[in-house]
This record gives C-alpha cells, sequence and structure tokens, in this order.
C-alpha cells in the first residue's frame, strides 16, 4: 500500500463565498398532550379518575411499528386487545415495539390513563410505522383524532369495538412545550434556551436551542464545515447549511445548500467538499459534493461508492476521517458496497456458523440478509478502493475514533428480538481489524460469550443509538475529555461513555448525561466553540439544533494553544473539518519548517505520549510521511502509547523493515502494543513466517488479543502449526488455535481430527468456560468443515450425555449440537426439563429446537411440545417470540398423526397456533369431512373478538385449504366471504381462482377491479383456461385499467393481454410494440357511452389518490370521528343525494352499508374519481331539445315528461315533445372535486362516518 493514497488532507485553505436559496417545507405536529373531551389543562382531574383512549389504524401491509407513551400517572398500553405494557412516568416516553400486534386491516392502539398523585392527568403518545413494502416512515401523534371515554366497556382495547360515540381528546399543547409537564406554568417557553423542565443535564451545564422545527424540519445528520458553519440533513430533503450571519456566536440562518441528493445519514466535509452518504442519481451511495464555480451551492454531484440492496433505515451511515487518512463508513446490513477490494481489506473469514436451519425474523425483518451483516468499511477519496475491516453488526448509525486511534461504535438492537434467548443488547464495541461481533439474521445471533467473535465493551440498555461523539476539546471540565458521547433516538438520551485502558483495549461506565422530554436526539457535533452541539428529528418528529455548554469556569491555561507547530499539535477536535482547516493554515505559515518541527514533535521523548501521537497522526495526513527510521525509533519509545502509534504506523507505510519490527514487537509487554501490531500484520498483509509468536497469545485471558492474534495465524499456511495445535497441552491455546485451523483449512479430515481432539478434552476436566468453547468449537468445526451427523455418530452420545448442565450457556449449545447430531437419547430428559423450574428462556430454546430431531415421537411427548409451543405463541409479549412459535409448530407438525391433526383442528379456536401448524400436513385436495370442520373453524374464528397474527394467518391459511376441498359447500363458504367481508377479496379471489369456472367465474370477474399484484396476475392467468368471455364493459375496463397501471408501474401485463384477446378474439398485430394503448382505443370505439378506459388524471383532485389512500388504509385514517363525519356528510351536500343512516335522501347510491360492500380504496376512488366508474343505474344523459338546449344528468319518466337531475340537484322538466336527441353522457352526476374543499381530518372523519353509519344513527336516534 503506496503512503501516497493516504493523503487526503488538502494543504490549501478553504475559500468560498455563500449565495444561497431559501427552502421551505412543512412538518408533521408534534405530540400533544391529551385527555378526555371537554376538559382542559388548568381544570383540577379528580384522584383516581381513569381515561380510556382509543386510535384507529387501517394498514395496507405489516411492518415494523412502535409505539411511545408517556403519561401522568399511570397507564397501559395495548394493541388490538393485547396487552403491550405499562408504565408510570410523564418525564420520560417509554418505547413498545408493537410491530407483532398489528396486521392488514383495522388496528387499534388503546391506552388505559389513571390519575393516581396530585389533581393533574394526561397522556402524551406517537404510534410510528413502517410498511414492508417501503422505508418510509409514518408518525401518528396523539391529537384530538383520539378517541376517549372516562368508562370502560367491554371489548374496548380491540379493533372490533365501534368506538362511533367516543369523544374527540381535549389537546392541552404539544409535547416538551406544554405546563405542567414540560415545564413550570409560570416560565414562558423560550426560544434561545430551552427551560430546565425539559432537559435533565449533569449539574454545571445548559442546554441552548438555536434552530427549531420551524426552520430545518426533521433533522438526521449534523456536521461542521472548515468554516463552522452547521450542515444539517433534512429528513427526506436536502443538505441545509446554518451560517451566523450577525457574528453574535448563534447559527440562525438556514438555507439550502444541495439539492441534488436527500436523506443524507453522514455528511463529512474535507477540503472544501462535502462527501455524504445519500439517496441520489446512482440511488443509495457515498456522494462527493462540490462547488466548482463557487457560488456557495454544492452543485456537482459525483458518486464515489455505490451500494447494492434497499437500505433505507438499514443502508450506509455516518462519516468519518480515519487517522490514516481514509474515509471510514458505517454500513447497514441490507446493503453491500460495490467496487474494488483494496488490499488492506481484513475482514476475510466471513461465515454464518450456525448448524439448525435458521428461523428468520416473523416481521420479515433481515429476511435473506448474509453474513457479515452490518459493516465497518473505509475507501480514498476517489472510491477507487473498498475496504471491509468489521462486520457481525446489524445497523450501528455513526462511527468515531478516539484519539489513541481505536474506532468505537455504538450498535443496535433488535427490538423484537426482546424476551427471546437470541437477543443481542444495544452495545458500545471496540472495531479491531477484521472485527466479527456476531450479528446474524433471525435466531442465529451470536452471543457475546462466542469465542469466535469479539466482546462488547459496554451493554447500554434498549435503545436506538444514532449519533455518537468523542469529545477531544478542552471546553468541558477534565473528566470529560476524550470520552464518548451516545445519542439514544427512542430513550431521549444521550449518554457518557468514560473509557480507562484495560488490557488491550478499555473498560466503560456511563452516565446519562442528558435526558430530555422529548428528546428524539439524531446526531451530535462538538463545535469551534467547544460546545456539543446535537440535532432532533427522524421518522417525521419535530426537529431542531441545541447546544451544551459549561456554565463552570475552565482554567485559561487550558484555552491557550500557543503557537506554530504547538498550536498544530494541541488543535482540539482533530477529526473537526474546522480544526484540520486551522492546522492547515498553520502548516502554511510554517512553510519548509513544518517537516522538521512535527518530526521533532514526534521524536522528544520530553513531550507528553498525547503530543507525539498527534504529531504521528498529522504526519501521516498531512506529510511528511514517517521515515522507517523514526519509526523503528519511535517503536523503542518509553510509552507503549508512543510505541502502539508507531506500530499502526509500520502498518499503513510496509517495507522489509517494517516487517522485521512487528515481528520483533509481538513481544512487548504492554497489550495495547501486541494487539496494534497484530492489527497493522493484518492490515497490510505483513505475515510473520514463524507461527510460535502467535500462538503463544491464543490463550491470553485478554480476548480481543486472543481474537487478532488468531486472525493473523489463519494467514499463516496451516501446514505450519497444524499438528501443533491439535496436540498442544494447554487447552485455551489448543481451543483457539483449532479454531484459527477450522478456518484456515476446511477440509473434512481436518475436521474430524478436531472433533476427535475436542471429544477426548471434554472427557477431562474442563472449566465452565473452555467447556462452553468446545461446545462452540464442536459447531463451527461441523459447520466450516461440512461434517454430516451421521459422520460423528460417537459425538451424539457424548453431547447427550452432558444435557441438561447446570449453565444457560451450556445448555444453550448442548442443545443446538445435540439437535443437528440427531441425539435422540436426549430427548426424555429433554421433555422433563420442558416441565422443570429451569429459566424459562432455556426451555423456550429447548423446545424449539428438539423438534429438528428425528424420530418416533410419542402421543404424549407430542402434545406436551405442542401444549408448550401453544402457551408460548399465545402469551402477550414485547418481541416475536409467539411468532417465532408459528413457525416452530409449522416445523414440528410434520411428526403428528392424521389423527392428531384432526383432533387438533377439532379445538383449533383454542389451539390456534397449533391448528396452524396442522394445516401445512392437511394433503390437498382436502376431503369433504376436513373441508366442513374448517368451515365451521373459520365461523368460530369469525366471531372472535381477539384477532392477532395467528388469527389472521390462521384464516388465510384455511380459506388456501378449502380452495382445494372438491364440494360446492366449501366454494360457497368461499363466496360468502367473498360477499361479506371486503377486505379479505383479494386472498379469497386467489382460493376461488383454483376453481375458476362455475358460480366462481363471476366472482372472479368481480375482483377485477379490486386486484393488484400477484393476487392479480394468479386470478387473470386462470379465468383464461375458462372457455367463457365476458361481454361486461365495466370487467374488461377494469382489465384495461390493469394494464394500464402495470405499464405506468414498468411491470409486465402479458397475461391481461392475453385474457383480453381470449375474451375479445382480438389480437395485437405482429410487429407492434407492446402497449394498452391499442386496447384503450379498441375499448373506446366499442363502448363510445361509458366511462373511458383511462387512468384518473392526477389534476382531478387536490389530492393524490394513493397518498390519500395510504392515510386511510395505512396510517391515522382510521382514526377519524364517526359523529364529526356525519357533520362532514351534510357539509358537504352528499345528503343531497345520498342516504347514510337517517342523514339524506334516495337519488343516488344508499351508502348506510356502503363500507360491507366495498374497500375502501373502492369507496375513495368513487368519490374522488366520480366520472371514473359510473354504474348503469346512475349513468347521465345528455339531452338536446329542439330550441337547441342541452341538459346533462340522470333522466327519468315523470308521466309524459322527461326530468333531469343535474350535479346540482336541480331538476328540470320538459315534455317529451320537446326533446330533439338523448345520447349517452361519460360524465357523473356527481359533481367532481367534492373532497377539494375538505381538509384531511374532514375526509378521515367522512369515511369513518360511511363506515359506521348504521351505528351512528343508532346512537342518534331521538327517543
Amino acid at each position: 500500500m503506496s503512503a501516497g493514497r493516504f493523503h487526503l488532507i488538502a494543504l490549501t485553505l478553504v475559500v468560498g463565498a455563500l449565495c444561497l436559496g431559501w427552502d421551505t417545507r412543512t412538518f408533521a405536529a408534534e405530540a400533544e398532550w391529551i385527555w378526555a373531551s371537554g376538559t382542559t389543562a388548568e381544570q383540577a382531574i379528580p384522584h383516581g379518575e381513569t381515561c380510556w383512549f382509543r386510535k384507529s389504524l387501517n394498514l395496507r401491509h405489516r411492518g415494523e411499528a412502535i409505539v411511545e407513551v408517556a403519561a401522568d400517572d399511570a397507564y397501559e398500553v395495548h394493541v388490538n386487545g393485547r396487552k403491550v405494557g405499562e408504565g408510570e412516568s410523564y418525564r420520560q416516553m417509554q418505547e413498545f415495539d408493537i410491530s407483532d400486534y398489528i396486521e392488514p386491516g383495522r388496528n387499534v392502539v388503546a391506552v388505559e390513563v389513571q390519575n393516581t398523585r396530585g389533581n393533574t392527568a394526561a397522556l402524551v403518545a406517537r404510534v410510528s410505522i413502517r410498511p414492508e413494502t417501503g422505508e418510509k416512515w409514518f408518525t401518528f401523534s396523539s391529537d384530538r383524532t383520539w378517541k376517549t371515554n372516562l368508562q370502560e366497556v367491554p371489548l374496548w382495547n380491540t379493533a372490533a369495538y365501534n368506538d362511533g360515540a367516543w369523544l374527540p381528546a381535549s389537546t392541552f399543547g404539544p409535547l416538551g412545550e406544554t405546563a405542567p409537564w414540560d415545564r413550570e406554568p409560570s416560565v414562558e417557553v423560550e426560544v434561545a434556551k430551552e427551560n430546565s423542565e425539559r432537559f435533565q443535564i449533569q449539574r454545571g451545564f445548559g442546554v441552548q436551542r438555536l434552530i427549531n422545527d420551524d426552520q430545518v424540519g426533521s433533522v438526521i445528520a449534523m456536521a461542521f464545515d472548515e468554516f463552522g458553519h452547521v450542515l444539517l440533513s433534512q429528513e427526506g430533503g436536502p443538505l441545509l447549511i446554518v451560517t451566523d450571519r450577525d457574528d453574535d456566536g448563534v447559527p440562525e440562518d438556514v438555507q439550502t445548500y444541495c439539492d441534488k441528493v436527500e436523506s443524507i445519514q453522514g455528511i463529512l466535509p474535507l477540503n472544501g467538499e462535502v462527501f455524504v452518504t445519500a439517496d441520489g442519481p446512482d440511488g443509495s451511495a457515498l456522494y462527493r459534493l462540490i462547488d466548482k464555480d463557487r457560488n456557495g451551492e454544492l452543485e456537482t454531484v459525483k458518486t464515489i461508492v455505490k451500494f447494492s440492496g434497499s437500505g433505507g433505515e438499514h443502508g450506509p451511515h455516518g462519516l468519518r476521517l480515519g487517522p490514516d487518512g481514509m474515509i471510514y463508513v458505517s454500513v447497514g446490513s441490507y446493503v453491500k458496497p460495490i467496487g474494488k477490494t483494496g488490499s488492506g481489506e481484513t475482514l476475510k473469514d466471513i461465515y454464518e456458523g450456525d448448524l439448525l436451519p435458521r428461523y428468520e425474523d416473523p416481521g420479515g425483518h433481515g429476511r435473506g440478509v448474509k453474513a457479515p451483516g452490518g459493516t465497518i468499511i473505509r475507501t480514498d477519496i476517489e472510491g477507487k478502493v473498498i475496504e471491509r475491516i468489521a462486520g457481525g453488526l446489524r445497523n450501528a448509525y455513526d462511527l468515531a475514533f478516539h484519539p489513541e486511534g481505536n474506532l468505537f461504535v455504538h450498535d443496535a438492537d433488535m427490538e423484537a428480538d426482546v424476551e427471546t434467548p437470541w437477543y443481542r443488547p444495544t452495545a458500545l464495541v471496540d472495531v479491531t481489524e477484521a472485527g466479527e461481533f456476531g450479528w446474524r439474521t433471525g435466531w442465529a445471533k451470536w452471543p457475546e460469550y462466542y469465542i469466535d467473535r469479539l466482546p462488547n465493551v459496554l451493554d447500554t440498555g434498549r435503545g436506538s443509538p444514532t449519533g455518537i461523539e468523542c469529545y477531544e476539546h478542552h471546553m468541558f471540565p477534565v473528566r470529560y475529555h476524550n470520552s464518548l458521547f451516545m445519542a439514544d433516538w427512542s430513550e431521549g438520551r444521550i449518554l457518557n461513555v468514560r473509557l480507562k485502558p484495560n488490557g488491550s483495549g478499555f473498560q466503560a461506565d456511563s452516565e446519562v448525561f442528558l435526558k430530555g422530554q422529548p428528546l428524539n436526539v439524531t446526531d451530535l457535533a462538538v463545535g469551534p466553540d467547544g460546545a456539543l452541539y446535537f440535532c432532533t428529528g427522524g421518522r417525521g418528529t419535530a426537529g431542531g439544533v441545541y447546544r451544551v455548554v459549561y456554565q463552570g469556569k475552565i482554567p485559561e491555561a487550558m484555552k491557550q494553544l500557543g503557537s506554530g507547530i504547538a498550536a498544530a499539535v494541541r488543535q482540539p477536535q482533530l477529526d473537526a473539518a474546522w480544526s484540520r482547516q486551522r492546522i492547515a493554515a498553520i502548516r502554511r505559515e510554517l512553510g519548509s519548517d513544518w517537516d522538521q518541527q512535527l518530526a521533532g514533535v514526534a521524536y522528544s521523548d520530553e513531550n507528553p505520549p498525547s503530543y507525539r501521537i498527534r504529531a504521528m497522526n498529522l504526519m501521516q495526513m498531512y506529510g511528511p510521511v514517517p521515515s522507517d527510521d523514526l519509526l523503528i525509533e519511535l517503536s523503542k519509545a518509553e510509552s507503549e502509547l508512543v510505541r502502539r502509534r508507531a506500530a499502526i504506523q509500520l502498518g499503513l507505510n510496509p517495507s522489509a523493515r517494517a516487517k522485521d519490527r512487528l515481528n520483533d514487537m509481538l513481544s512487548d509487554s504492554d497489550l495495547r502494543v501486541r494487539r496494534a501490531v497484530c492489527e497493522a500484520m493484518l492490515r497490510s498483509n505483513q505475515i510473520p513466517s514463524d507461527p510460535q509468536p502467535l500462538i503463544d497469545l491464543l490463550a491470553h485471558e485478554d480476548r480481543v488479543l486472543s481474537y487478532v492474534a488468531r486472525q493473523v495465524l489463519q494467514r499463516i499456511p496451516a501446514a505450519k502449526w497444524k499438528e501443533t495445535v491439535i496436540l498442544h497441552k494447554d487447552t485455551r491455546t489448543a481451543l483457539v488455535g483449532m479454531l484459527a485451523l477450522v478456518a484456515a483449512d476446511t477440509n473434512k479430515a481436518t475436521g474430524l481430527l478436531v472433533l476427535k481432539r475436542t471429544s477426548n478434552m471434554m472427557k477431562e476436566f474442563l472449566s465452565d468456560k473452555d467447556f462452553v468453547d468446545t461446545l462452540r468449537l464442536c459447531q463451527v468445526t461441523l459447520h466450516r468443515c461440512n461434517i454430516k451427523a451421521g459422520e460423528v455418530q460417537w459425538l451424539s452420545k457424548q453431547i447427550a450425555d452432558e444435557f441438561p448442565a447446570g449453565d444457560s450457556r451450556m445448555n444453550h449449545e448442548l442443545i443446538r449440537l445435540a439437535s443437528y447430531l440427531q441425539a435422540e437419547s436426549l430427548v426424555p430428559r429433554a421433555m422433563e426439563y420442558l416441565e422443570s423450574d429451569a429459566p424459562e428462556l432455556d426451555r423456550v430454546l429447548t423446545a424449539m429446537c428438539l423438534q429438528r430431531i428425528d424420530r418416533q415421537w410419542s402421543a404424549r411427548e407430542r402434545f406436551a411440545l405442542l401444549k408448550f409451543y401453544e402457551g408460548i405463541a399465545g402469551r402477550d409479549s414485547e418481541g416475536s417470540l409467539p411468532m417465532y412459535m408459528v413457525g416452530v409448530t409449522r416445523d414440528f407438525a410434520r411428526h403428528l398423526s392424521e389423527d392428531d391433526i384432526q383432533a387438533i383442528l377439532d379445538e383449533g379456536s383454542r389451539w390456534r397456533n397449533s391448528a396452524l401448524g396442522a394445516l401445512f400436513q392437511l394433503k390437498r385436495p382436502i376431503d369433504e369431512a376436513t373441508a366442513e370442520k374448517l368451515r365451521t373453524l373459520d365461523d368460530e374464528l369469525t366471531n372472535e373478538a381477539k384477532v392477532d397474527d395467528v388469527h389472521r394467518r390462521l384464516r388465510t391459511g384455511i380459506i388456501a385449504m378449502l380452495a382445494s376441498a372438491p364440494d360446492d359447500a366449501s366454494a360457497a363458504h368461499l363466496r360468502k366471504i367473498w360477499r361479506t367481508e371486503p377486505q379479505r377479496r383479494a386472498v379469497v379471489a386467489m382460493a376461488l381462482a383454483q376453481n375458476p369456472d362455475g358460480e366462481n367465474w363471476d366472482y372472479l370477474v368481480r375482483s377485477l377491479n379490486v386486484l393488484d399484484g400477484p393476487a392479480a396476475n394468479e386470478v387473470v392467468t386462470r379465468l383464461r383456461s375458462v372457455p367463457i368471455a365476458t361481454d361486461d364493459p365495466m370487467a374488461l375496463r377494469s382489465l384495461v385499467l390493469m394494464g394500464l397501471r402495470a405499464e405506468k408501474e414498468g411491470t409486465t401485463f402479458e397475461s391481461v393481454e392475453q385474457l383480453l384477446e381470449h375474451w375479445t378474439g382480438m389480437q395485437r398485430p405482429e410487429g407492434v410494440k407492446q402497449s394498452m394503448a391499442p386496447w384503450q382505443r379498441w375499448y373506446a370505439k366499442t363502448f363510445p357511452d361509458r366511462p373511458a378506459a383511462e387512468l384518473p388524471r392526477e389534476d382531478e383532485s387536490k389530492w393524490d389518490f394513493e397518498q390519500l389512500i395510504s392515510h386511510l388504509e395505512g396510517d391515522e385514517g382510521q382514526g377519524g370521528d364517526a359523529l364529526a363525519g356525519a357533520e362532514v356528510y351534510a357539509r358537504a351536500q352528499c345528503a343531497n343525494c345520498h342516504r347514510a343512516g337517517n342523514q339524506g335522501t334516495v337519488i343516488g347510491p344508499d351508502l348506510t352499508s356502503v363500507a360491507r360492500r366495498f374497500t375502501r380504496r373502492e369507496i375513495l376512488e368513487s368519490v374522488l374519481y366520480p366520472s371514473h366508474v359510473v354504474s348503469d343505474q346512475y349513468a347521465s344523459k345528455k339531452v338536446l331539445t329542439l330550441d337547441g338546449e342541452v341538459y346533462v344528468g340522470m333522466v327519468s319518466k315523470a308521466g309524459g315528461d322527461l326530468q333531469i337531475r343535474d350535479s346540482n340537484n336541480n331538476v328540470t322538466t320538459l315534455a317529451e315533445s320537446e326533446v330533439d336527441l338523448i345520447q349517452p353522457s361519460r360524465s357523473s352526476i356527481m359533481p367532481s372535486g367534492l373532497l377539494d374543499e375538505l381538509s384531511l381530518q374532514d375526509i378521515t372523519d367522512l369515511m369513518a362516518y360511511l363506515n359506521d353509519a348504521r351505528r351512528v344513527e343508532i346512537a342518534t336516534r331521538p327517543k
């Protein structure tokens, strides 16, 4: 690797003018404090008063979902009838993962709050949902759309309950600004300085708000440029720049800096340009933004590194300039970098590491993502090479370098894994070369104790890590110097982590530095003034920029940086652009003296180690590159910190002398030096020829040192050390050495030798740690050397005999191994273990693995396991464990007898999870008796109030099975579901399509207007097999529109065209480009009196149909107020033509039960585009009189006269003798634009009324 490749720092000062344009956007409102309808914030709430809240959501797709809640005082949170959590604090919003509780269709988030202290009471909540079909988050905050009631009623927390009689909540004010919950009533909200009641911060510090939500909206990343200007990434928007125009120390002027990219998650100002990870011209990529014309706007975008995959919140994130001069990128688990691999790539030994078939996350998170998952990569400023240095991360958002050179990331947990045996907590990790941290998808995550991964530095509990910053300034007290500040979005806090040297790395302790209500903190940066800045936003929440300042006195001596080379060496915050700019200015001032003076600082033993280390960093970044002579001399310095840095530099500038010196340094007395040596060897590929010094490090109690030594050993030809490690008398050396061996040599014969050795070791005394590591070594060997269970039967019994042990770690690894090895002798003891008082998660993992053993399970064993699975699947849990049990039960069902299956189906409404598993074992086609049983079960499930994911899947499974039934009763049952449950028509249509003729044919044809995606393709394909053609204009039009939508979206519409040819006998001429345009023309010619087969124009309404349907079906649109909707119904003049409940007249269709006959999509389409779909019964006519007058409207006869009712509901009567001609009209009498004058809330309420019109009529009928 040439040294020149690392020189990224420009040696000239960055200059440029600022001539920027203003950007305005509208952002979602913050959550509001709410209570029962009719109350005010000043009103005293009686002690013990309880209020019940409901927020309805209608979702088109499943997805990731969280709810955040705070309340005054005690509260319980329910989703679709299931309790998900509780709390009793208004000071902190608690987050609950509800992904496994929501389902497509109607959902309800319900909260019960009781005033247990004082005379105030309120709730604040935020529901955030990201559909599985996209990356955008939709946030629904507490406001007046939430329904309230002061009396508990049955089923109040279920989606089935009709809350039409509940009243809208009273709102007291936005979260963060409302007394008495966010501040004292007597204190006004300040713009410049946030009140201390909102923030809880360490003594001596203050928080100032600099920029508010109105100015910047939701902000997801920030950095300072060379001039100290603040760069901000607007969520879903451009890069902003904030300048201090009046030099008062407060940046306030917000302007757009670059609108060529958006959704920027990492910002690195460098050399007058800005590097960002963002969505841009080449999709998700690392971009270089350049202001070529120096007009203050970054108008040129250059792609540096592209990424494959769909990232979103799991794509490329934070950026840092490393002390080696390369750009480091934190990459989420959903994407992979594309480019040439550099010679310094160290993450090479990648494997999945699990033996059993994998259970993926039931919510679909990470499904199909392979090792190494999330990674840390580095690249040069041109993106010529890409080097992966660490993996096994989930989704580390940011990264930070410590002054000593260590790289830290704060990796996220998987919220849905809470309360599972494989939960992997949020953690701070010290990233090494070739680092592996064990994240895998589903249940395959490596626990921290695994010998083949690195340990965490600090577990930080549940949270959503965002920004991380190492504080290297002098404006905070000394105890914060070189400490880490870590932002946690979901917990609303900033942690301070102080690091102390420990072994080859650090030990850490943390404290909450700053906590807010709210504090949706997304990123951190240290400014030129030494203050800690942070920004807020994310997922559509309110944004802003804040500054944390120390209010005490800092000694003047600490502020004095000196001049010349001393100022360069003492310059704070080296990784900040403004700091590098100042150093560049000093270098220019010193000219040719720079080189000698900088080398002198590094060389002199009289200088503090921190100065000498800084000098070596500056030589690497600004030049001159340190010579071999200097580095070798420094590698012998008394200070271990200097020796460590010298070792790192020797890896950056490889040579024969550097290699020899690194070999010698393996015996250094300091652990950190030896670790640095191993990492330098890995990066520079300066691998020693003698393996013994590395073998001597394998057994070291320092896990990190042992790990990196093993990684180096693996790169030495295995023949040189294979026999040594297998036969080594020291247990630890043998264990770690053999782990290296099966990585370097995956030959099956080698694997068998390793297993024989481990088998002998297990027959002797082993410490608990050694025994656990031996079990893991067995797993890795079987996996990497591809050794099947039948090839090591002798190992099977030995493993089985060890179960159960008295240690959870042992039992976890024993059951994994035993299940893979088909250790049948273990089963009786394992069944007893399931009924013991052993830790529940240990028993859960045992039950999940146990069913992988193929044997003749007794009836008692089968039902004991099913009962265990059912108990877990039916519980209310914060995590996804119940849904994992669905997959486990499905797999275990292969062991069920036919009698078992029938017995389970008989009790299917009680044993829903087991019934779902049993369905997978039914042979198709099912017989009539089974079909009758399934129909009965479906009817029972239809009447159940509790509708969860298992319920939904079971009903879908029943529909699929009934599709194969030969009897007419099953087909009739499916058609009944089609008629009575509009929202299930798509899945029922797919079932009916299995037998597309007979009565089913008509239902399939009528389904064409509600189908899309795979369901549409399935039905259309099946209809082609039926030798019947329809001449129904509306069905043909629906088919043409289906093809037009597919053509617009760029997907195939070949099956649509083939069905049109089948039905019409028409064919596209040969050589004519495939298009739906000819079919549009054919339809217009064949049915001139019908609405044209055209997709609605976007300008037909101010509302975007897809966005509006997303709101109504997938977001807060289900939280409408039906009573308010009745008022909107009258105000919008709907009642002039339609009856709904007890309102209106019957001119147009009766809307009382419209929601039972049509999907919400169909209803909205008819209202938004009234002329798009017109029933024959209500079609308009154009009437021409002998006098030349033209009337358009619905025509009816009244004796000898004609009556024409127009779109304004005016009736004109004409004698038939006055009429010259009556022609069909393509326009509907229903006026267009009815929704244009309504607000989004009005539309939400109107749709709620149409859904509940009959209920509202009953509730409001006069006595």
